[in-house]
């Protein structure tokens, strides 16, 4: 009969375990675009860790590593994944000329995710909760993907779309 396992026996030496995963991350970032909400901050800091993505890029967002509903939402994510802030489009546009940029956003371009290729590296764009990915944002992107929304509302929450789009290219390259 199948049981769930503990934490401790899912993960035996924390400490090796650790140690592999920063040295052996996927070539997946995850961009956000003034996203505000500490809970779907903190949860996509949950899903970056599950995935072992490379990084997180955090731009016109209200981050705070202090914020309790952050940190209740993180866990302890926050301390194993890599992330940055990036506070100018300065930064921004010299971070889009390194990078792959791929929008998660459904545009009057984008193409659903499953039937687009999404070689890696690569950094997925998500954007804020009410506005989605800020025109400025979606100009340095290569190209838009959009996840099938087959019932009355257009878009998912921005912590589930990022998620499935991080796992959708997850499925294809491990």
């Amino acid at each position: 009969m199948p049981r769930q396992l503990s934490f401790e026996e899912a993960r035996p030496d924390s400490a090796i375990r650790i140690a592999e995963i920063a040295k052996d991350r996927i070539p997946v970032r995850l961009l956000l675009d003034g996203v505000c909400d500490q809970r779907n901050i903190g949860g996509l800091f949950r899903t970056a860790d599950a995935a072992r993505i490379a990084e997180i890029v955090l731009y016109n967002c209200p981050f705070d590593l202090k914020n309790r509903t952050f940190k209740k939402n993180a866990r302890s994510t926050y301390q194993y994944v890599p992330y940055r802030v990036i506070e100018h489009q300065k930064e921004l546009i010299a971070y889009s000329q390194q990078h792959n940029l791929v929008c998660v956003e459904y545009t009057n371009h984008s193409t659903p995710i499953a039937k687009t290729d999404l070689p890696t590296p690569i950094t997925l764009v998500v954007g804020n909760e009410q506005r989605g990915v800020s025109q400025e944002v979606l100009d340095i992107c290569l190209k838009a993907v959009h996840l099938p929304m087959l019932g009355i509302q257009s878009s998912l929450n921005v912590c589930t779309a990022g998620s499935i789009a991080i796992y959708d290219v997850l499925r294809r390259h491990c």
